[in-house]
This record gives C-alpha cells, sequence and structure tokens, in this order.
C-alpha cells in the first residue's frame, strides 16, 4: 500500500509542477469574503508563495473504526495537490498488519485497505465514495490555502465568522460551511453533502464536521495543529480520527 501511496502521489505532484508561482497579494485575494482574507492575513500568508502542493506530516494519528471501537494508533502520510485538487493519504496501524490508501483525484475517490500486504480487507470506489473523499480534501482548504483561489470554488459570506464554499470539481457538487473564532482563526468545518457508510453498498448521508483544537508557529505563519473528525449520528456524535499535525511543507518538488 505505501508503494501504491507513492506511486499517486507522485503523479499529483508531477502535474502540480505545471502551475506557475503566485503569491498571495492583495490583488489575488481582492475576490474573497473578508473572513478568509483575515484568515490569511492572521496566519501570515499574505506575500509568501501561494501553496501549489504540500506534504502533510502527521506526528500522531488515530482511528476508530466504529463507535464502540477502541483507538487505534496510526503511522499517517498524506499529501494534496491544488490544481488538480488531489489527496492522497497512507495509514499503517500500529497495533495490526493492516494498511490502507485513500485517493481523490479527478472526480475519482479510493478506500483500499490490505491484511498483510495481501489480502484486501476493503476497497470502494462507488461515486458516493468519491464525492467523500472530495469532502476530506474541501475541509482542508485551510490547512492549504492555495485551493481558496480556485476557479471552481465560490463562496457565500454567512456573517461575520463563517464563510460557505461551494465546490464543483469533474461534476461533484458539494458545499460546506467554513467557521472562524473572533481573532479569525479557522475553528471548524461542517457539511451534510458527505455520505456515511451502512456496509454492504449502502450509504447514507450524514452530518460531517472537522474540527481545528488548536494552532502552531511554523516559521512566520500559523498552522492547524490539533484536529479531530466526527459524524453526528443520529444516535449521537462519533468522533471517529484525531491527530496532530507536525509541519506542512508547501510546493514540494521531489
Amino acid at each position: 500500500m505505501k508503494k501504491i501511496y507513492l506511486r499517486d502521489r507522485a503523479a499529483l505532484l508531477e502535474r502540480s509542477k505545471t502551475q506557475k508561482t503566485a503569491f498571495f497579494t492583495e490583488e489575488h485575494v481582492q475576490h474573497l469574503p473578508e473572513v478568509l482574507k483575515r484568515y490569511l492575513s492572521v496566519c501570515g500568508y499574505m506575500g509568501t508563495e501561494v501553496p501549489r502542493n504540500a506534504d502533510v506530516y502527521w506526528a500522531d494519528s488515530w482511528l476508530k473504526m466504529a463507535p464502540q471501537k477502541p483507538w487505534t494508533r496510526l503511522e499517517t502520510l498524506q499529501f494534496n495537490s491544488v490544481k488538480p485538487i488531489g489527496r492522497v493519504a497512507y495509514m499503517k496501524f500500529a497495533t495490526m498488519p493492516v494498511a490502507a490508501r485513500d485517493l481523490y483525484r479527478d472526480g475519482y475517490g479510493e478506500v483500499n485497505g490490505k491484511l498483510l500486504q495481501l489480502f484486501s480487507v476493503a476497497f470502494d470506489n462507488s461515486r458516493e465514495t468519491a464525492q467523500s473523499a472530495l469532502i476530506t480534501a474541501f475541509c482542508e482548504f485551510m490547512f492549504i490555502p492555495g485551493y481558496l483561489l480556485l476557479d471552481n470554488v465560490s463562496w457565500t459570506p454567512l456573517n461575520a465568522d463563517a464563510v460557505i464554499g461551494h465546490l464543483n470539481d469533474n461534476g461533484i457538487e458539494v458545499s460546506g460551511c467554513f467557521h472562524f473564532d473572533k481573532n479569525g482563526l479557522f475553528t471548524h468545518f461542517e457539511t451534510d453533502d458527505r455520505y456515511y457508510s451502512l456496509g454492504k453498498n449502502t450509504y447514507q448521508k450524514v452530518k460531517f464536521s472537522a474540527h481545528v483544537e488548536s494552532y502552531k508557529k511554523q516559521n512566520d505563519l500559523q498552522i492547524c495543529e490539533k484536529v479531530r473528525v466526527v459524524w453526528h449520528l443520529p444516535e449521537g456524535d462519533f468522533e471517529y480520527y484525531k491527530g496532530t499535525i507536525d509541519r506542512i511543507e508547501a510546493n514540494v518538488s521531489e
């Protein structure tokens, strides 16, 4: 699975290299809602190079397979490309010989998990999986803010501290609300457009949210640090992923 991750990362990286170098300037961000411009300023992005891609390095990450299951520690590798919108992640379970690779690229989404690198324990490349994978990248728009300048995303201010994003990528249309605190920092994303798997190719749209609990300094930037992700199921909230970002390296070339 790690080889598959590295192959997918290399393909997205090569495509992202074709994008021209640009910087966050007043001219480039003038069309954005004030809450997004404030976020870019508060986090120190103004005047810096716009990310075309990024490696996200996780200091720790944890997954809960079901509401009643215990937390399982993961080794996580992640790469995002901005144009095209792409995301690939490798996750290896610390307590069992299982590894998985999640992918979104060009309207295609895939979850692929294997036991002992040989036996398939999970595979899904349905349309619902593609939409859910796109939303995973969508909620990371504030981690890698080059996404904010894409032509296929539009913004509708909700109030002084929230904005609704509308995204159309390869025919998949999704929307979600990005919330910010009084200091201008992104706090959480929520959407009703993600699918929750009920098993046996059965899916249901369920409210989904991703939360940033803290920030850290990385050189002159403030980046998201502690993250948790929640399904809001009818029977109660199910927090299924949590982790701590060590660093985000943008505009990598290899």
